[in-house]
């Protein structure tokens, strides 16, 4: 039981070294000219803003999964579920609160390139 426990933690890690590499690596495809031509700034930074969702929405959704992983783990030991109630709920408002942030974030930023200049090459 010890073991699956660690092998589930293991791949929570795994899942978020995956989900930065991802991340890097999209961050730094989006800088790279497409059929011959350098992207505008408007792509650069649609592209980037969606990169950074993506992993954003990813790790918040990997957080709950180890919020999950370690109630489960802490579940059996005597004396403290009522504490990893506690502890799991707080970190379940925790990361809805940030959720709704990093959303706030994305909308205005979305809304700043909406309402920016077009930089297209003419």
């Amino acid at each position: 039981m010890a073991k699956a426990k660690t092998d589930n933690m293991m791949n929570l890690a795994q899942e978020w070294m995956d989900i930065q590499r991802n991340y890097l690596m999209s961050s730094m495809q989006a800088m790279q000219p497409k059929d011959g031509k350098a992207a505008s700034l408007n792509g650069v930074m649609h592209e980037e803003l969606e990169t950074t969702r993506e992993a954003v929405e990813r790790t918040l959704a990997l957080e709950e999964k180890a919020i999950d992983e370690m109630r489960r783990g802490t579940s059996e030991m005597p004396g403290v579920s009522g504490m990893v109630d506690m502890m799991s709920e707080a970190s379940r408002n925790a990361l809805k609160m940030r959720s709704q942030l990093w959303q706030a974030w994305f909308d205005q930023m979305e809304s700043a390139q909406k309402a920016a200049p077009s930089t297209t090459s003419k």
